[in-house]
């Protein structure tokens, strides 16, 4: 159903303005570096975006939208103005269209519009609200991402956690749905758990999305959106089963102890200004307090790739946005219900310094191994072509009946050879045993300084000769 809200009187407030000093830069893997920025630490940061002139809009969990400016024109965001509020729930999705926000919250998906350019949104036009909500706290709706063929991806998320009767308009919840700008619901996949990270990868078109282990989903990933999917977690709507469709295997499976609470996810689309990341996934984690990267590829028609850590001790992040400048923002927080921690904000600005350290930038399958390309040339070569210095585990996941679901069949490999390549960069891995499919390959080098030196790669294929 689409309707308008009712008209909201302009009223523009600034929340605060910092002048302490930015923190010390956090170093990064391959030279990038992170600042906190000077921002009040009592708005916490569920989604963000950044609009067409480079300004940064924060969806808070308190409901109000906001947003970052300079106020004194040293490069460095330090004041929140209120551009909407308050909202009737806490959102987990934000996406600039043109001068317009769309906003997703848990009860609707929202446009927010300042016709009159007076700093305030005094326009609110409702695009869908098909789906029901209770007051249970994990009734969240997550997006946005643009659908190809026309309007946007949005997800009410499971309704697995509910203690009531089925009723009500349950038949949308843990579905990935297209809303078209008429309001129009079209179902795209079903099966998805908490998936709280959308992006559009801006070369084809196509949509991928981060989901939460737990139960079925014995490992937090990344998943590519293909229509009619079924991803393997069923809402109280569905057949336990998904019809007896098959599980569209995740493009990358993320190690548990990495991650835990898996959650907004970028595709590095600067025009090169993110340095040798262009065109990778940045990806939160909010339980261990870093950012993760990932890279894909296609073998035999099916997406897969490798995730690395990244960055680390940014409070617990949840969403995150580039700008047009290729600086990459990260919205974090803290908050009593997950981790009983007093309630903190922060927004962190991720830059590439040029300065490239060592460390593996990407990792791709071969026939008979695996392709490390490293950020800069090691130090020794000879020790970079050591079988010695690297190691091969592969291992999976089989569902247990818990909500955890440790590695099962965990074998070492054994590394036959190591080749460099013509760039100096790049190192071919050829392993003894043969690579098998639907398994998860940790794949780590000794050499001294790596940072980071493991990856973990999800292989759904092994690619032929």
């Amino acid at each position: 159903m689409m309707r308008f809200a009712a008209s909201i009187a302009a009223s523009t407030i600034v929340l605060g303005i910092l002048s302490a000093p930015a923190a010390e830069p956090l170093a990064a893997s391959g030279g990038y570096v992170a600042q906190k920025l000077p921002l009040p630490n009592d708005v916490l940061p569920s989604c963000m975006a950044v609009r067409g002139d480079g300004s940064l809009v924060v969806g808070s969990m308190d409901g109000n939208v906001l947003v970052a400016t300079d106020s004194d024109d040293d490069g460095r965001l330090d004041r929140y103005t209120r551009w909407a509020g308050t909202l009737p729930h806490w959102p987990l999705g934000l996406k600039a269209d043109g001068d317009d926000l769309l906003i997703a919250t848990r009860s609707a998906f929202l446009r927010l519009s300042d016709r009159d350019r007076d700093g305030w949104a005094e326009r609110w036009l409702t695009l869908s609200d098909d789906w029901d909500v209770t007051k249970d706290h994990h009734d969240w709706t997550t997006g946005i991402a643009r659908w190809p063929a026309g309007g946007w991806i949005i997800c009410p998320v499971t309704d697995d956690v509910r203690e009531r009767p089925l009723k009500g308009r349950h038949y949308l919840r843990g579905k990935a749905v297209n809303v078209k700008p008429d309001g129009k619901v079209t179902i795209v996949a079903d099966g998805l758990r908490y998936p709280t990270g959308w992006a559009t990868r801006p070369r084809d078109g196509q949509v991928f999305f981060t989901d939460n282990q737990g139960q079925q989903k014995t490992t937090c990933e990344i998943d590519q959106l293909v229509p009619g999917g079924w991803y393997g977690y069923a809402s109280q709507a569905d057949s336990p089963t998904g019809s007896g469709r098959p599980v569209v295997p995740p493009a990358v499976r993320i190690p548990y102890p990495w991650a835990r609470s898996v959650n907004g996810l970028e595709f590095a689309d600067t025009g090169g200004k993110f340095g040798p990341l262009e065109g990778q996934l940045i990806l939160c984690e909010y339980n261990n307090r870093f950012i993760l990267r990932a890279s894909l590829e296609e073998v035999d028609g099916q997406t897969q790739g490798a995730c690395y850590p990244f960055l680390e001790n940014l409070l617990g992040p949840i969403c995150v946005a580039f700008s047009p400048r290729g600086e990459l923002y990260v919205g974090s927080l803290r908050e009593p219900a997950w981790g009983g921690e007093p309630e903190q904000g922060a927004v962190f600005r991720v830059t590439d310094s040029g300065k490239r350290s060592f460390g593996i930038q990407e990792v791709k399958a071969a026939p008979d191994g695996f392709t490390l390309t490293y950020f800069t040339a090691p130090a020794d070569p000879r020790a970079a072509i050591d079988p010695s210095r690297y190691l091969v585990r592969r291992y999976h996941h089989i569902f247990q009946g818990a909500y955890h679901s440790p590695p099962v069949d965990e074998e070492t490999l054994h590394v036959a050879s190591a080749k460099f390549g013509s760039d100096g960069r790049t190192v071919r891995l050829s392993l003894k045993e043969p690579l098998i499919p639907d398994r998860i390959y940790e794949v780590r080098t000794t050499l001294p300084d790596a940072n980071p030196g493991t990856s973990h790669y999800t292989m759904n294929r092994v690619p032929r000769d």
